[in-house]
């Protein structure tokens, strides 16, 4: 995954956790841990898109 593609990642997730968070629950654990998840999903995702044979990180 590129640095870009990173980012727009981290920043859809920051967006989705910031429209559904009320601002006086915002919690950085929560947040650390929604952005954590976010990011094994897309690594799956792209895993899944290159194929089983790749072995690329």
């Amino acid at each position: 995954m590129t640095d870009n593609e990173t980012a727009d990642v981290l920043r859809e997730a920051i967006d989705a956790y910031l429209g559904e968070v009320e601002p006086e629950d915002i919690d950085s654990d929560d947040l650390a841990w929604v952005l954590v998840a976010e990011l094994g999903r897309a690594r799956k995702r792209q895993a899944t898109a290159r194929g089983p044979e790749s072995t690329l990180p």
